[in-house]
């Protein structure tokens, strides 16, 4: 269960894109925890099914809305599909993303622009259709998950740092335009949450030990652990909140250390 029993959805109507699996599913599964109707983005329909049952399994109201939100075509027309039926759209999370690895001198252009079209363009894609029918409502909120990779620079990650670089200002634009319409943009920062895209690489124990040395609070998160910051954003509680950015990290960004200080590895013991 998530942390969230003080708010409620009922009824919302809350878009959720990259929605098949990790931070995205935690997410839609939360929002229908709290009775609102989760629309489950994904590119494949047996990826967003998956969601959906999920999310009805545990009492919930979801449907799938299949689309590859890196088309601004199909995200657009997916966003009018929403509103067609529903009426209405409250929420967007904007969470849809990919990291390849690949250092920028083995990198093709294609791969160079599906990155940015996935990871930045998609909030632009999805975002202004989605504000365009806030502004109709007189309210919306709409949440981007960030980076910390849009701060600091990774190896062989460049191309996913500097989309992220951009999806953080591109939401920030969006806060300042959007904030007098009644609709509400901020920021979720994710630090190390360990999910199927990440699973294999962590499986080696020294490097779950490194990563790990680098975050205050000594474990790395769950999906679980970034889902109740979305939902609060888009709670009431959150009215008076817009163009923050929350980074759920367990601290890593506090001091971005590159070598753990001696004095702290009573911590480990």
């Amino acid at each position: 269960m998530t942390a969230t029993h003080n708010q409620s959805f009922a009824g919302a109507v809350v878009l959720v894109t990259g929605g098949s699996r990790g931070i995205g599913r935690a997410i839609a599964l939360a929002f229908g925890e709290q009775g609102a109707i989760v629309l489950v983005n994904s590119r494949t329909q047996e990826g967003a099914l998956e969601t959906v049952q999920a999310v009805t399994a545990a009492g919930g109201t979801a449907e799938a809305a299949v689309a590859d939100v890196g088309d601004s075509e199909a995200a657009r027309a997916m966003i009018a599909r929403i509103v067609a039926d529903h009426g209405r759209l409250d929420v967007l999370v904007s969470n849809a993303g990919i990291s390849p690895i690949v250092p920028l001198l083995e990198m093709t252009q294609p791969m160079w622009e599906e990155i940015q079209r996935v990871n930045e363009w998609a909030l632009f894609h999805c975002g202004q259709p989605a504000a365009q029918q806030m502004k109709a409502q007189g309210r919306g909120s709409i949440v981007v998950i960030g980076s910390p990779g849009a701060e600091d620079a990774y190896d062989a990650q460049s191309a996913y740092s500097a989309s992220k670089a951009g999806l953080q200002m591109l939401a920030m634009g969006m806060a300042w335009e959007w904030g007098p319409l009644g609709v509400r943009t901020n920021v979720v920062q994710p630090g190390w949450i360990e999910t199927s895209l990440n699973r294999a690489y962590l499986r080696d124990s020294d490097v779950r030990d490194r990563v790990t040395k680098q975050i205050p609070l000594r474990r790395m998160g769950a999906p679980e652990d970034v889902a109740p910051a979305v939902l609060w954003l888009c709670s009431e509680g959150a009215s008076y909140v817009n163009g923050a950015t929350i980074q759920v990290d367990g601290g890593q960004l506090a001091g971005r250390p590159t070598v753990m200080s001696k004095r702290l590895e009573w911590a480990r013991q």
